[in-house]
């Protein structure tokens, strides 16, 4: 037998958009009044039209009555259709209800013994959604907008989690979550990748960033789609399911039950097992599981301890802070690279001599090789350390150990310039002579990967300490081999390209151990200023190089494979000086004349639009 349930209010509504849908069927209408009792039998199946409000009073009853329930879209079914997946078309749901004598058996969800239709937010969560339905990208996109302005006064309030009295975990968190399924809500579909919706598992999310940083980029993320983000669940989120679990906090929680604001001294969360008999099928994919709800934990990741505390105590911070433990163990090692050692002064001249011998013999692997014994790198990060945390003493002791050792290496450098009787610049010397902004671009990379490799535990240090030292100790050899030329332009343009790489590491370390949150950003800012203002000055010159690199570029391309007349311009090179230097191939079929080659040089000044001194090798093609 079918009944329809119905308050008296929506009479019209019945007669109107249902019952014409049920004229081949035999059913009976019965007036929803919670003060009557219902006597409907197991068999039966009761064609539910009620709100949200309504159903939340009668699912348990029909539960204890252990009837088919039919649950019909209503207007003001919001909360109630996204959580249990009731299609919206009232046909297609009739139909698949008298055409189909299967049901479901459906978990419910209790908060504090009220019956939860979608979720239990609880704190700050950006769950991206408004009355019980999920908005597009764009509408959440300015709803979270619209919060921006409360990132800055964001902050963790301590909770303790228990299942079954047992206590597991005292942590932080923004907010908290709790979800029957993954599709109950936005936040939990990009977060619990799995569709089952009678598990007999409540699902909260624990949501613990510990920086804005992290929660707008989560944010962002978010609104891709599953395919091309979030394949996974994000570390600061953590995860408990289990069929009954308690959350206790330091002061009254404030939480929301379906859009209801309420508030308790704890909260208490209940999965009533495959309870409720719905007797048509569901939007959401269901699982049948015949075996006991088995709980799981995720909560590895989550504030404990000193970090807890911290994140209690303070608004939620733009960037990562590193915990005293991760502080404390980096400091230790920065300290200790910091000071100057006869170790360090042996492998510095050990690295700078190897470095000369291989720039001579013109050997990129040997001046590779000597750099893995070159330590320059760890008083330059330990000075990138002190500075944005405005440490005088480690900025003292490696900057003395930065002179030293560059001092040492210049030394050593002029030394073997003077008694190798060759003053020939081999392409590995003249390499380090016209520094750029592309050996800025470098060193900015070396430097990131330098702070890095010494903030992270699982990289090994020396791999990146090779690579950056490449960029460090073969400019500065260079520029000793100046001095012992007693050649301006050999030491300053080596020396120069020192510089570049030296500024640019330190600043560039220094911003990634910030981001890394080893320093706050208010102490960071003075160091950051002063290491960016040497940058900027040492850019003026690297402009200037990059600018002519750019010019003899244009002019190279230009000449390069041009013809006049019978004759055709190849191997084109380029040197700036006063004036320009055209150095290039002439293929022709004849000898050509003293007349000719200066009418050759006057086309291609007028090609490049300056005035050249032209070097020139023939070759006659045949």
């Amino acid at each position: 037998m079918y009944y329809l349930l119905y308050k008296k209010k929506d009479a019209e509504k019945i007669e109107a958009d249902i019952t014409p849908f049920l004229k081949n069927i035999d059913f009976k209408r019965v007036v929803y009044n919670t003060e009557e009792s219902f006597h409907f039998s197991e068999k039966d199946v009761v064609l539910t039209y009620l709100n949200d409000d309504d159903l939340r009073e009668f699912l348990p009853i029909s539960v204890k009555g252990k009837w088919q329930l039919g649950i019909l879209p209503h207007p003001k079914m919001l909360y109630a259709a996204s959580g249990f997946g009731i299609p919206q078309k009232m046909e297609e749901i009739l139909k698949e209800i008298i055409e189909t004598d299967t049901t479901h058996q459906l978990d419910l969800t209790y908060c504090n013994g009220t019956l939860v239709f979608q979720s239990v937010n609880i704190g700050e969560v950006f769950d991206f959604s408004e009355g019980g339905k999920s908005k597009g990208s764009y509408v959440q996109f300015f709803r979270f907008l619209k919060q921006l302005r409360k990132l800055q006064s964001l902050k963790h309030k301590p909770f303790s989690f228990f299942i079954k009295d047992e206590k597991i975990i005292d942590t932080s968190a923004l907010g908290i979550l709790a979800v029957e399924h993954s599709k109950s809500s936005l936040f939990s579909k990009k977060t619990v990748k799995t569709n089952i919706s009678n598990d007999g598992l409540v699902h909260l999310l624990i949501f613990s960033p510990q920086n804005i940083l992290e929660l707008v980029w989560f944010f962002l993320k978010s609104l891709f789609p599953d395919i091309l983000v979030l394949k996974k669940r994000p570390k600061f989120i953590g995860l408990i399911k289990a069929s009954e679990v308690t959350i206790k906090s330091t002061s009254v929680i404030i939480y929301t039950l379906d859009g209801i604001k309420l508030e308790a001294n704890e909260i208490n969360l209940k999965v009533d097992y495959q309870c409720l008999t719905i007797a048509h099928p569901l939007k959401n994919e269901q699982l049948a599981i015949n075996s006991s709800p088995k709980s799981s934990l995720f909560i590895n990741h989550l504030p404990k301890n000193e970090k807890k505390e911290e994140l209690i105590k303070r608004k939620l911070p733009w960037l990562r802070r590193a915990t005293f433990e991760e502080f404390k163990e980096l400091f230790v090692v920065l300290k200790e690279n910091a000071v100057l050692t006869n170790a360090y002064l042996v492998m510095m001249i050990l690295s700078t001599l190897i470095t000369a011998f291989g720039l001579y013999a013109d050997s990129a692997p040997v001046i590779i090789g000597a750099m893995i014994l070159a330590p320059l790198i760890s008083p330059i990060v330990s000075f990138s350390m002190g500075l944005i945390r405005y440490d005088i003493q480690l900025l003292k002791t490696s900057f003395k150990t930065i002179v030293i050792g560059t001092i040492v290496s210049l030394l050593f450098a002029s030394f073997v310039s003077l008694i190798i009787p060759l003053k020939i610049e081999t392409p590995e010397i003249s390499a380090r002579l016209t520094p750029n902004l592309l050996d800025l671009g470098i060193a900015i990379a070396s430097g990131i990967a330098a702070a890095f490799a010494h903030a992270k535990e699982g990289i090994a240090k020396s791999l990146a300490g090779v690579a950056i030292a490449v960029a460090l100790v073969p400019p500065l050899v260079v520029a000793g081999v100046g001095i012992g030329w007693w050649n301006w332009d050999v030491f300053s343009g080596a020396f120069l390209l020192y510089l570049t790489n030296l500024s640019g590491i330190i600043m560039f370390a220094g911003l990634t151990f910030l981001l890394l949150g080893f320093a706050p950003f208010k102490t960071a800012r003075r160091g950051l200023i002063y290491s960016l203002l040497i940058v900027v000055l040492v850019c003026i010159p690297l402009t200037f190089s990059f600018n002519r690199i750019k010019q003899e570029a244009k002019i190279t391309k230009t000449l390069e494979g041009y013809k006049i007349d019978h004759i055709t311009l190849r191997e084109v090179r380029v040197r700036f000086g006063s004036p320009l230097t055209v150095s290039l191939k002439i293929i022709s079929p004849k000898t050509i004349s003293d007349s000719e080659m200066k009418e050759i040089k006057h086309q291609i000044e007028a090609k490049v639009e300056k005035k050249i001194k032209l070097e020139v090798s023939m070759a006659i093609e045949f």
